[in-house]
C-alpha cells in the first residue's frame, strides 16, 4: 500500500505541474480527477471554480470592530445568497451553508438569512432527504432546530418529521444492511450531526438523544482520533494512508468539522452532562495541535502536515477552525492570550480571499482528502464555515466594546450579544434598564452594583437564562433612540419575560447639551419638537409613559411578556421614611401597566418599606455612592425585591423557574 502510495503522489506531482499566478505567487493546478469532480460540484450548484474571478475586495478591514466584521459577514453573505438560494437542497453542502446564514443573522441582526432559512424550511416541509438517513443528510435539520428554538418551541411540525426519524435511528447499530461501519465512520459526520442531537435534547427535554449522542461520539472518537497527534483521521482507511513527504494524512477540512461540531454541539449539551468535559479537552487538545500548524498568512493548507506539497491555504478548514477556537475565547474555554493572536491572523488572512463581488475563494472541492484547487473556488459549504467564523469574531468584538466603557454612561457604542453561558433552548428574563440594574461591567467596580447583576443567583439557570441588558446613563427615551432596544428586540424570543425599569434617568432639560436624555413628564401623549445637541439633529420627544408603552408593545410582538418594575428608591430620606416615586416615574410606570394590562412590580414600594424597616445607618451601607447606586449588598436586597415581587403576581410567568435561594424568598403582600 505504501509503494502505491507514493506512486500516485508522484503522478498526482506531474499532473499538477503547470503553474498559474496566485496574488503574485503559484499554485499547483487540479490533476483531471480533481478537475472532473470540480465540474461535478459546479452542475449540482454547490459553487464553481473560474479561472478569472475578478478582483479582491479594497473595502475590508481585519480590524476586530462590529462595523468592520458585520461589513465582511455581509458582503460575503449578500452574495452567496444571491446565487445560492434559486438551488437550495437537503445535502450537506447547503445545510453548512444554513447554519451560517443562521449565524449572520444572529449577528448582524439582519433577518432576511433567517427569513430565507425558513422559507427553505417550509420549502422542504421540514423533512430530511430520506427516511433512514446518514449524518450528512440529518444535518439540514440543525437549521430546522434553530428555527424551531428561536421561535419558542410552538409549533411542532418544524421538528416533527426530524424527530421521528432520530427516534428509528437511534435504535439502529447502524444505517445500512451488511454495513458493519459505525453511524459516524468519518470524522465529517461530527459535525453533521452531533448538533442535531444536541439540538433535539434542547426542543424536547428527551435525554435520550444526549446519551445517543455521546455514546457515538466516543465510538467514532475511540476509532479516528489520533491520541499522539491529536487530530482526526478522515475514516479508517487514511490511518495507514500517507502524504508525499511521509506524514500521516490529516485534511484541515476534516479537522474543522470536528472541531465546528465540538463547539456546535457543546451550545445545547447540558452543564450536568457527564461527558462534557471529554468534549472540552478534545477541544482544548486540537486548538493547541492545529495552532502550531497555522501559516504565516494566518490560514492552514489543505494538508495540514505537507504544506509544501499543498501550499494553497484551505479557506472551509481555516474558517472552521478559526470559529471554533473563537467559540473557545468568548466561552472561557481557551485562553484568550494564548489564542487571540491566532483568530486574528486568521481572519486577516481570510479577507485575503473575498473578491470585489463578494465571492469567497480558495474554498476546495467536496472530497475525502487533500487537493488542488484554484484560486478563485467558492463552495456553499466554505462560505457557510466562513459566516460562522464571523459571527464568533462578531460576539467577540462586541465583549471587547463593552469592555471599553468606563464609566455607568457608555454612550451610543453599546452593542447586545449572545453572554457567556447562554443556554439555548431554554427561555430567558432579560433586563432592560439603566445603571441601577446594571452599573458599568457589573463587575463591582467603584463599590456600585446593579440589581440585575445578582438576580440570577435567585433562579435555576438549568431553566431560564438571566441576560442583563441594562445600560448606564440610559432613560426611557435614549434606549429606544439610541438603537439599544432595536437591538434587544432581535434577541428576544417567544415565551421569553422582560422586566423593565427605567425613570432615574428622566427628569432634567429634554435638551440638555451633554446628555439630552430626558422624557417629558406622565403618560400622556405630549410630544415636544427639538434640536438634539447630542444627536445633532431634529427630535420628538415623547412622555415617560409613551416610551415605558413602546417597551410593552415591542415585547409582545415578539411574543414575550413584559413586566415593568418601578425605580429602586434612592437614598433620600424624610424624616425616618425613605422617599418614594409613586407620584413621579414610580406611579406613571404603574399607570402604564394598568393601561396595557400588563403585570407590574412595584420595586420602589418594596424596597422603600426595607429602608425604613432598617434605619438610616444599616441603609447607608447598602450605597456605594451618595444616592443612588447600591453596594453588592444593596443590590441583592433590590433583587430579592424583584423576586418578592414576582412571586406576587396573579400569572408569575417564572413561578417554576427559582433556585433554592430564590424558593426562600417570600411573596410581597400589600399592606
Amino acid at each position: 500500500m505504501t509503494v502505491t502510495r507514493w506512486t500516485l503522489s508522484l503522478v498526482l506531482m506531474l499532473l499538477a505541474a503547470v503553474i498559474t499566478p496566485l496574488h503574485g505567487q503559484t499554485y499547483p493546478t487540479p490533476t483531471p480527477a480533481q478537475q472532473q469532480g470540480i465540474d461535478t460540484d459546479t452542475a449540482r450548484h454547490f459553487g464553481d471554480a473560474p479561472l478569472n474571478p475578478g478582483p479582491l475586495a479594497s473595502d475590508l478591514s481585519p480590524a476586530l470592530t462590529t462595523a468592520d466584521i458585520n461589513r465582511a459577514t455581509r458582503k460575503v453573505a449578500d452574495w452567496e445568497l444571491a446565487r445560492s438560494q434559486p438551488y437550495f437542497d437537503r445535502i450537506w453542502t447547503w445545510s453548512v451553508l444554513y447554519s451560517g446564514f443562521m449565524a449572520a443573522s444572529e449577528s448582524t441582526g439582519d433577518p432576511k438569512y433567517r427569513d430565507a432559512m425558513t422559507a427553505m424550511a417550509e420549502k422542504f416541509d421540514w423533512s430530511l432527504r430520506n427516511e433512514l438517513p446518514n449524518a450528512d443528510d440529518q444535518s439540514v435539520a440543525q437549521t430546522y432546530l434553530d428555527l424551531y428554538l428561536l421561535g419558542g418551541k410552538k409549533d411542532a411540525r418544524m421538528i416533527t418529521p426530524t424527530r421521528s426519524v432520530l427516534d428509528v435511528v437511534m435504535k439502529l447499530s447502524t444505517l445500512r444492511p451488511d454495513d458493519p461501519r459505525l453511524p459516524w465512520w468519518w470524522c465529517d459526520a461530527l459535525f453533521m450531526a452531533p448538533p442535531v442531537w444536541s439540538r433535539m435534547y434542547a426542543a424536547t427535554g428527551d435525554h435520550r438523544y444526549i446519551d445517543y449522542l455521546d455514546n457515538q461520539w466516543q465510538q467514532t472518537s475511540a476509532l479516528l482520533y489520533d491520541k499522539d497527534e491529536h487530530l482526526y483521521a478522515r475514516d479508517e482507511s487514511y490511518k495507514t494512508k500517507r502524504e508525499p513527504n511521509g506524514q500521516k494524512i490529516f485534511w484541515s477540512r476534516g479537522e474543522g468539522w470536528v472541531m465546528g461540531g465540538l463547539v456546535r454541539t457543546l451550545e445545547y449539551l447540558p452543564d450536568n452532562d457527564p461527558r462534557r468535559s471529554f468534549y472540552i479537552e478534545q477541544l482544548k487538545e486540537m486548538s493547541a495541535r492545529v495552532a502550531g500548524l497555522q501559516g504565516s498568512d494566518g490560514l492552514w493548507t489543505s494538508a495540514l502536515l505537507d504544506p509544501k506539497d499543498y501550499p494553497e491555504p484551505e479557506m472551509s478548514g481555516s474558517a472552521l477552525m478559526v470559529y471554533a477556537i473563537t467559540w473557545g475565547i468568548n466561552e472561557g474555554v481557551l485562553d484568550a492570550k494564548t489564542y487571540r493572536p491566532l483568530v486574528e491572523r486568521g481572519w486577516r488572512g481570510m479577507l485575503q480571499h473575498v473578491y470585489a463581488d463578494g465571492r469567497l475563494g480558495c474554498i476546495q472541492q467536496t472530497g475525502a482528502e487533500p487537493a488542488y484547487y484554484r484560486p478563485g473556488s467558492s463552495y456553499n459549504f466554505g462560505v457557510g464555515a466562513y459566516l460562522l467564523a464571523a459571527s464568533e469574531l462578531k460576539r467577540m468584538a462586541v465583549r471587547d466594546q463593552q469592555a471599553a466603557a468606563i464609566s455607568t454612561d457608555p454612550g451610543l457604542t453599546m452593542q447586545f450579544t449572545r453572554p457567556v453561558n447562554f443556554k439555548r433552548g431554554i427561555p430567558t428574563i432579560w433586563l432592560v434598564g439603566d445603571s441601577t440594574v446594571r452599573n458599568g461591567h457589573g463587575d463591582g467596580a467603584h463599590n456600585q452594583m446593579g440589581w440585575g447583576d445578582e438576580l440570577a443567583l435567585y433562579f435555576d439557570t438549568n431553566k431560564v437564562n438571566i441576560v442583563n441588558l441594562a445600560i448606564g446613563g440610559r432613560s426611557s427615551r435614549t434606549y429606544i433612540t439610541e438603537g439599544h432596544w432595536a437591538q434587544a428586540l432581535q434577541m428576544i424570543n417567544p415565551g421569553d419575560v422582560v422586566l423593565i425599569q427605567f425613570g432615574h434617568n428622566d427628569g432634567g432639560a429634554i435638551d440638555d447639551p451633554a446628555r439630552a436624555r430626558a422624557s417629558l413628564p406622565g403618560v400622556g401623549n405630549e410630544t415636544r419638537e427639538i434640536y438634539n445637541p447630542v444627536q445633532k439633529g431634529p427630535e420628538l420627544v415623547h412622555t415617560f409613559g409613551w416610551y415605558m408603552t413602546q417597551y410593552v408593545k415591542g415585547t409582545r410582538s415578539k411574543g414575550a411578556t413584559p413586566i415593568l418594575c418601578s425605580l429602586v428608591p434612592r437614598k433620600i430620606w424624610a424624616d425616618r421614611s425613605i422617599v418614594r416615586g409613586a407620584s413621579t416615574y414610580g406611579g406613571w410606570t404603574r399607570d402604564v401597566a394598568l393601561a396595557q394590562h400588563a403585570n407590574f412590580i412595584d420595586l420602589n414600594e418594596i424596597t422603600a418599606r426595607k429602608y425604613d424597616a432598617m434605619g438610616h445607618s444599616a441603609v447607608d451601607s447598602l450605597f456605594g455612592d451618595p444616592h443612588t447606586h447600591t453596594t453588592v449588598e444593596g443590590a441583592i436586597v433590590n433583587a430579592e425585591s424583584v423576586v418578592a415581587g414576582l412571586k406576587a403576581l396573579p400569572d408569575d410567568p417564572v413561578a417554576n423557574d427559582f433556585s433554592a435561594k430564590g424558593k426562600e424568598i417570600a411573596p410581597y403582600t400589600v399592606q
